[in-house]
């Protein structure tokens, strides 16, 4: 059955798209354009969002500073690679037991299965960062992972069910038989997973791999509680956050806020171009099937 929409709802559907689209759009615009300004221009005000004499002068003296509030030698290249490997590993967690947990509640038959998937998706509902961010910390501080580990296995395991939600939506889109066909041929219950599943998986697992890629790395929080026993384990959006003190007696460096905010966004983007086939194959099936 096709649902046909009439002309007056194709009409407010549209109009609320445009909407959307351009109250996405506009603060990003003015992001870009205000982060190749000079900060006096940007005090000045005003409703252009691109400068009449673009430099590129804010990211180099970004890329290059040190972090005010920070006491380290370490530069916004090096919380950059904090970033990238803090997310790195969130994501192989994320994506190495997710597909595991999915596999084994959706095709694993043992006892007390259904009350342990729902009281994991219950979870869902939570919210992680400040109801458990107490004994989160003590956790973390007792074991010694208060660094670059332990914040991507606190954000593994904070990640939410929406992950495991979507990927046993997919595993229901692959056929049982195969399951049977290679019990057949001699493999375990987690061979099957390592062989068959996991390969058959790379759309929904590139889409929770680049969903987690993007929760840690804008993720402000954790790292900020997490690292302050060495500062030079600062993530990007951390350091990005601190260069509002960069002006010294009380003024702020817009310009170089944007521009750091446009090196925390440009990875996240190209990831996302990237991406974007398997992202959008793995979302519809995994929401449709789930």
């Amino acid at each position: 059955m096709h649902f046909r929409m009439s002309t007056p709802g194709k009409i407010i559907m549209y109009i609320f798209l445009v909407l959307i689209v351009i109250i996405t759009l506009v603060p990003l615009v003015y992001t870009a354009g205000a982060s190749v300004k000079t900060n006096f221009e940007i005090a000045q005000g005003g409703i252009k969002p691109f400068p009449d004499h673009p430099t590129l002068d804010n990211f180099k003296q970004v890329w290059g500073m040190n972090s005010v509030g920070l006491s380290n030698n370490a530069t916004y290249a090096d919380y950059t690679k904090n970033s990238v490997i803090v997310s790195l590993m969130t994501v192989c967690f994320v994506v190495f037991f997710t597909s595991m947990s999915a596999y084994c509640f959706q095709r694993g038959n043992f006892p007390g299965r259904d009350i342990l998937y729902w009281i994991f998706m219950g979870t869902m509902f939570v919210a992680a960062g400040s109801v458990t961010m107490f004994p989160l910390m003590q956790i973390t501080s007792k074991l010694g992972l208060n660094n670059r580990l332990g914040v991507a296995i606190v954000q593994f395991s904070t990640a939410g069910a929406s992950n495991l939600f979507l990927t046993m939506g997919y595993l229901k889109t692959i056929s049982k038989d195969m399951d049977d066909a290679a019990r057949i041929d001699g493999c375990s219950f987690f061979s099957i997973w390592w062989r068959i599943i996991l390969p058959l998986s790379k759309p929904i697992l590139a889409t929770i791999a680049l969903m987690s890629f993007r929760g840690s790395w804008n993720n402000y929080l954790m790292p900020m509680l997490m690292l302050t026993k060495r500062s030079e384990w600062t993530t990007l959006v951390v350091a990005v956050v601190k260069l509002q003190s960069t002006g010294g007696s009380g003024a702020t460096q817009y310009n170089l806020m944007m521009a750091g905010t446009m090196l925390a966004a440009m990875p996240m983007v190209i990831l996302f171009l990237i991406m974007n086939k398997m992202f959008v194959q793995g979302i519809t099936q995994g929401a449709v099937k789930g």
